[in-house]
């Protein structure tokens, strides 16, 4: 039997009942049950003299029924469930069950198998083969004692055959018993193990769920949400108990092709693609969404792993107003460098022509073709020459950096303006002749 104490109510700050005590008071309850139906059909057929007896008899078989009876009451009454697995209460049975075998006949009584049903009982809190062997055998021995007691008494008037058949089939009860609670014994260490395992593996999903950045939701084939991870919780802006029993669709813009999308899901299990969520404000947010089945109790499941996209997605359309922009800023820049163009060409072509005629004029007076120079005048012109040269290179260069970088050399006049004859103007205008 289990040590005193060894048994609790139920886990150290737990609230729950410990189901190994649940058991026991159950146990003990129906023995108590089956102590007074035995205590009251035993007093009732003695009373109407179906059962052979004295009133001492009866007297000494209810006092040990009553007493046995209190001993459970207080020990139930007082929690002290330890005193009810204990050795002390297993001979309480012994001793009970011993004085109903003898004052109902002993060796000729069929209440022998009292004993077989008390070691069904006691397989309940013992599932070790060898201490139910361990009971049987001391059954046994108290059968013995009282046959031994019948015998030295009165004697006995059973067959040695029988009353070694009978003890045969309490000990036979035992190693049966035995066997069978050890089997069942196994079978829930391996249950409670399983389950623990899966009590592991669902803790360690739980936190592994808990932990994940990405909002996950868990539905039924009604549309429900019946789980989601505390990042769901917080994308959608509720605490994850509230999201339990919504609507999935109520998260999900419809854009009227959901129906299509579900039936694409059924058929195939799986579904992914961009999808527009409604957050905590009804703001619109782009996610990647990735839905795929599976059976859980024999019924379909779908698991959602969203992935927001909507950094990407704003800074995608960021980059496309930009690239608009800067398109319409080079459609203007390429208009702006073709009036620049034409403005320079148009300038250069209003330059060149009156300083052509002045470089002309210039060169015609250092060739003295207009009369004599002096010294001092010829350096004049001469500085004339090199400036309006500088101002055909500067209209050069601009006109090479108006055409991107591609040089466009002006050449210098290869002709000379027509030369005035001698009795002309000089102050006539640039090409026509003095009259």
């Amino acid at each position: 039997m289990n040590e005193p104490g060894a048994i609790q109510t139920g886990p150290p700050g737990s609230t729950e009942p410990n189901p190994y005590a649940v058991m026991i008071r159950g146990i003990e309850r129906v023995a108590l049950a089956g102590r007074y139906l035995i205590f009251t059909t035993m007093l009732a057929l003695f009373v109407l003299g179906h059962i052979k007896g004295n009133v001492r008899d009866a007297a000494v078989i209810s006092a040990a029924l009553i007493l046995h009876s209190v001993f459970a009451h207080w020990a139930l009454w007082k929690n002290r469930l330890d005193l009810l697995v204990s050795r002390f209460n297993f001979l309480l049975y012994l001793v009970e069950l011993s004085i109903i075998v003898s004052f109902s006949g002993a060796d000729e009584s069929p209440t022998f198998v009292l004993y077989i049903l008390f070691l069904i009982g006691f397989s309940a809190y013992q599932r070790q083969l060898r201490s139910l062997i361990a009971a049987a055998i001391v059954c046994c021995l108290a059968y013995t004692l009282v046959l031994f007691i019948e015998w030295r008494l009165v004697g006995l008037s059973s067959s040695l055959g029988e009353l070694v058949f009978k003890q045969m089939s309490i000990l036979l009860a035992g190693w049966l018993v035995g066997n069978l609670s050890q089997r069942i014994r196994r079978a829930e260490e391996e249950s409670h193990s399983q389950a623990l395992r899966v009590a592991s593996s669902e803790a360690a999903l739980r936190a592994i769920l808990d932990h994940t950045a990405d909002p996950i939701l868990v539905f039924d084939e009604n549309d429900l949400v019946v789980d989601a991870n505390d990042s769901a919780g917080q994308y959608f802006g509720q605490a994850r108990e509230t999201l339990l029993g919504q609507r999935m669709r109520t998260f999900i813009f419809d854009d009227g092709t959901l129906p299509q999308k579900r039936s694409v899901l059924r058929h195939k299990g799986q579904l992914r693609g961009e999808q527009l969520l409604i957050g905590p404000d009804g703001e619109e947010r782009a996610a990647d969404v990735l839905v795929r089945s599976f059976i859980r109790d024999g019924k379909p499941y779908y698991v959602t792993l969203i992935h927001d996209i909507t950094p990407q997605k704003d800074l995608q359309e960021a980059t496309r107003q930009a690239n608009l922009r800067l398109e319409r800023l080079n459609r203007q820049l390429r208009h702006l460098d073709e009036l620049r163009t034409g403005f320079l060409a148009a300038i250069s072509q209003k330059l060149r022509s009156p300083l052509s005629a002045v470089l002309g004029y210039i060169e015609m007076l250092l060739q003295e073709e207009l009369g004599d120079i002096t010294r001092e005048q010829r350096k004049a012109l001469q500085t004339c020459r090199r400036g309006t040269v500088r101002a055909f290179r500067i209209i050069d260069e601009a006109l090479a950096l108006g055409s991107e970088g591609e040089t466009q050399k002006m050449p210098e006049p290869a002709e000379a303006p027509p030369r005035p004859a001698k009795n002309a103007d000089v102050n006539a205008p640039s090409g026509e002749p003095g009259k």
